[in-house]
């Protein structure tokens, strides 16, 4: 038999590659274990190879333009660009990247071969070494909780012996009173040496488990992070060494921000100031440091493509079928959907923070708010709060009722000149007279040049609208029955100023020849004949008092009843 030799050098001991002298078969002694090993190497030589692949270029966020849904970020890096063909991979990017809404731009004597992206698992080794080394430190941290509840019991066991030692001196009537006192003084002295010990190491033990809590909380904070990421491949061929700056846009979906107002007026008699804010929140994986941020109008997931009508058929059913919806055009909401997080965290802790000057540009088809000064979003779907506008607007006001719907009192301010500040449909917080009294909206939407903004209801001013029975009558006269309803409208104003208020109210409006309305009393009141809406403008002094009546009748075939109000 041949002499046995190694099958690699790094092995020193079996497996043997052992040639036979009979057959001049291999056989290979220890085979299974060996082919375990091999394959194991040959991943770790795999893994170690494509991690190893192409050149690692650190990057840094510079700017992101935040849209009503989702965010386009620019990162820039300075790149050593090596002469031939070479990859440079750009690590640490968002997970949730849109990959056909990459931009890669570059200056210099090389051309760009490709971009393509590619997952990044590397980040969860470093998250288990991050894990790993805290649980380390937590096992020293128990291993001291361990050292001191053993020392507790020693300290309990030697408290124990003492008092056990001190009823048994106590029994003994042949010991010196001398020895028995300094007995005596010996175990107290040890009682309360052991009292102190033991209210030091429970001090300690607490502290300990404190200390051990942040562990905890810390792991807790790391494995429940999204530390898969996304790299950048960008393959480029230069004829000679160059460095150059490369620009990289890509558009992420995990951020969005939304618009909110505070609006304030300190009475009836101030211009009105509208606070226009941004909540902002992102959670793509990538914290946004010290970057340049700008809200954008614009909104990517809308379809970019115009609706085409379609023939609009009628069927004898009443109801009609449309041929193609395919160009249906889907606007996701936003504002509202924040409630729940907000959402099921979305109202979460909200971050407020003021920017000084923010430059509005005004593009085809957005508006851009860039604000002036660096701002930081992390990626923890917080929302931040950015200032965008400060506004005063000069404003009428006018208190407006409808008592057949609510006898609520509310006031509105009427605004002109408000469509250049571009604002957008939103919630607002109500402040009058410096007191916060409840939320509204502000309809942004209104093709109106005056823009009504509801400031809420006011209970100093009281209406009441009543059915006047004596008054009501109902006669049938042939085939024809009479309805008569007369509503009496009493307003009290109980502030101690003056006030314009409108009151709005309506008569039936007859869609059938066979039913006929008379208004017998409006009190003066603008009737609208196609409406039928009554409105009454009107003036009221401090402590006044005042009584609207409306008064119709409803004829129609006593055969055909109806319901009236």
């Amino acid at each position: 038999m041949e002499k046995c030799k190694p099958l690699h050098p790094v092995f020193t001991q079996p497996p043997y590659e052992v040639m036979s002298e009979t057959t001049g078969y291999v056989y290979l002694t220890q085979q299974i274990m060996f082919k375990r090993l091999l394959f194991a190497g040959l991943i770790f030589t795999t893994i170690n190879s494509r991690a190893d692949d192409g050149q690692k270029v650190p990057s840094k966020v510079q700017k992101v333009i935040v849209f009503l849904s989702g965010a386009q970020v620019t990162r820039t890096a300075r790149v050593n660009v090596t002469p031939g063909t070479s990859t440079l991979v750009f690590s640490n990017i968002a997970q949730s990247i849109d990959a056909q809404s990459i931009q890669v731009h570059a200056s210099g004597d090389f051309t760009i071969l490709s971009v393509k992206t590619e997952l990044n698992y590397f980040n969860d080794q470093s998250r288990s070494k991050n894990v790993e080394d805290l649980q380390a430190q937590q096992n020293t941290i128990r291993a001291k909780i361990a050292l001191d509840n053993g020392l507790l019991t020693v300290n309990q066991q030697e408290q124990n012996m003492l008092l056990k030692n001190q009823l048994i001196t106590g029994q003994n009537s042949n010991l010196d009173v001398l020895k028995l006192k300094q007995a005596l003084d010996f175990q107290t002295e040890r009682l309360t040496a052991d009292t102190k010990k033991q209210l030091s190491i429970n001090s300690e033990i607490a502290a300990l488990n404190v200390e051990l809590q942040k562990y905890d909380n810390q792991i807790a904070d790391i494995n429940k992070d999204n530390t898969v990421s996304s790299n950048i491949l960008v393959t480029v061929s230069a004829k000679a060494a160059t460095e150059s700056e490369f620009s990289l846009n890509y558009v992420v979906n995990d951020a969005s921000w939304f618009p909110t107002y505070d609006i304030r007026a300190k009475n009836v008699n101030s211009p009105i100031s509208i606070s226009y804010k941004a909540n902002v929140t992102q959670q793509s994986g990538e914290d946004w440091k010290n970057i340049r941020l700008t809200l954008s109008t614009g909104n990517p997931t809308v379809s970019g493509s115009k609706p085409q009508l379609r023939p609009y058929y009628l069927n004898l059913n009443g109801y009609y079928t449309q041929a193609d919806k395919s160009n249906e055009v889907v606007i996701r909401g936003y504002g509202t959907q924040y409630k729940a997080k907000a959402n099921s965290g979305y109202l979460d802790e909200v971050v407020v923070a003021r920017a000084p000057e923010v430059n509005q540009v005004e593009n085809q088809t957005n508006v851009d708010f860039n604000i002036a000064d660096p701002y930081t979003i992390p990626s923890d779907g917080k929302q931040y709060s950015v200032q965008i506008n400060d506004i005063d607007l000069k404003a009428s006001y006018q208190y407006a009722v409808a008592p057949k719907l609510s006898t609520n009192v509310f006031l509105t301010a009427k605004v002109t000149d408000w469509n250049k500040y571009n604002l957008l449909p939103g919630e607002a917080n109500l402040f009058f007279e410096g007191t916060y009294i409840g939320k509204s909206s502000l309809n942004a939407n209104s093709t109106a040049d005056t823009l009504a903004i509801s400031l809420g209801t006011d209970k100093n001013i009281v209406v009441t609208r009543t059915l006047q029975k004596q008054l009501t009558a109902r006669q049938v006269i042939g085939s024809d029955k009479k309805d008569t309803r007369d509503w009496m409208i009493e307003i009290k104003n109980r502030k101690n100023q003056p006030i314009n208020l409108l009151v709005e109210d309506q008569v039936p409006v007859s869609q059938n020849a066979a039913i006929d309305v008379e208004s017998q009393q409006v009190s003066s009141g603008a009737l609208d004949p196609s409406t039928g809406k009554i409105s009454w403008v009107f003036a009221m002094k401090p402590l006044d008092d005042k009584k609207l009546e409306l008064k119709y009748q409803v004829k129609y075939p006593k055969t055909q009843p109806i319901i009236i109000e």
